[in-house]
């Protein structure tokens, strides 16, 4: 949606005969503060930028604020605007019309639509529509002589070609394959994990440095020569597999409950949705969880390790949160004045000697004005 077509629509939502156009649009922003609570922000929405800034803050807080809210004024539009709208209308169609005629002979030359490749797809110019954009201007517009000349068949190619599959293993049997690229070294890892817990086999690493990452089986030469080895391929500045001897003939001796690579790391990752919907889930729900998703029973000391690591990744960890709760403090007795706030700290000690600036934080109490002041209208108690 552009921000023209944002206008449209607000305008069009309005039921009524008399023709109005946007005058301003206000958006309230929800801005997530210390504690998970919510503060409102007004935000301008005059021009593209600032309409897909709002979109992408939305995609961002849409689990704690699922409606986009606006605040829009509108303004009457005169009957010599309109008469003036449709003239300039008339003049683009007229331009368009024009540049349409002279360059359909060479577009015909240089674009064919439909043609099957080899493989019996059918290509992507096949699926190109032809849009009509109005432009801003109604003066008319020369078209540069360079814009005949244009190859569009090799403006339309993927610009990557060989990058288009990358970090993704065969899709028949999801095994491996030398020259499969990924992005980063975490990626590869993180590939290589989630075969290994997906077919219950393991592997030690023999080698792990920032250009290579070698690994092997456990039982490698006892009847399993599965390996792989991973480098960085500095002229393409990717990842690649560069040694690879298919897939395991081993499987683990027993069924353990759990695996030694389905690390704190990984969990956190996989339950990160769940913690961001809701962070009080119990443990019991993330080890149903993990269970479900990778067919092993994490311990219940594992799932809440895991669990602290998400939250400290969605919300932040405890430092974070010790280092916002003195600006939280604060802004609560701008925003509420009479509000009482009291810090208490213990001194830190050095063996006897007590460090010179530096305390330790033993409590925090602070009330709210409202309630100061609805305390004195409640019942004694004994």
């Amino acid at each position: 949606m552009t921000f023209i077509e944002l206008q449209n629509s607000l305008c069009q939502s309005m039921e009524n005969s008399i023709l109005r156009r946007v005058s301003s649009i206000l958006y309230r922003n929800p801005v997530i503060v210390f504690g998970g609570l919510i503060q409102f922000h007004i935000m301008p929405i005059t021009n593209e930028e600032s309409m897909q800034n709002m979109f992408q803050i939305h995609r961002q807080t849409q689990m704690r604020q699922p409606q986009i809210e606006l605040y829009v004024e509108f303004e009457d539009i005169e009957a010599d605007e309109i008469q003036n709208d449709l003239d300039i209308e008339d003049d683009r169609a007229a331009v368009y019309e024009e540049m349409n005629s002279e360059c359909e002979e060479d577009f015909e030359a240089t674009y064919e639509a439909g043609d099957e490749d080899e493989d019996g797809d059918v290509g992507v110019e096949a699926e190109v529509e032809n849009v009509v954009v109005h432009p801003a201007v109604s003066q008319p517009m020369n078209v540069p002589p360079f814009m005949h000349n244009l190859d569009l068949d090799v403006m339309n190619a993927p610009e990557f070609l060989e990058y288009a599959n990358i970090g993704v293993a065969d899709p028949e049997d999801g095994e491996f394959r030398i020259g499969i690229e990924y992005c980063s070294r975490k990626s590869v890892v993180a590939a290589i994990r989630s075969y290994t817990i997906s077919r219950g086999v393991d592997y030690n690493v023999y080698e792990s440095e920032p250009l290579t990452f070698y690994a092997k089986c456990k039982t490698y030469g006892r009847g399993c020569n599965w390996l792989i080895r991973a480098s960085l391929i500095q002229k393409k500045s990717c990842w690649e597999i560069r040694r690879y001897n298919g897939r395991h003939t081993c499987t683990m001796g027993t069924i353990l409950q759990d695996h030694s690579k389905l690390d704190s790391d990984t969990v956190a990752e996989a339950i990160r949705p769940l913690v961001e919907s809701d962070p009080s889930i119990k443990v019991k729900s993330i080890i149903t969880e993990v269970q479900s998703r990778f067919n092993y029973t994490i311990s219940y000391r594992k799932a809440w390790l895991t669990k602290q690591k998400s939250i400290a990744k969605v919300f932040g960890g405890w430092e974070d949160s010790y280092q916002a709760l003195a600006w939280w403090l604060s802004v609560m007795t701008q925003k509420m004045p009479g509000s009482i706030v009291q810090i208490e700290t213990r001194p830190l000690y050095n063996g006897t000697e007590e460090a010179d600036g530096i305390r330790i934080l033993h409590c925090i109490f602070w009330s709210f004005y409202p309630c100061i002041r609805a305390f004195k209208h409640c019942k004694s108690l004994v």
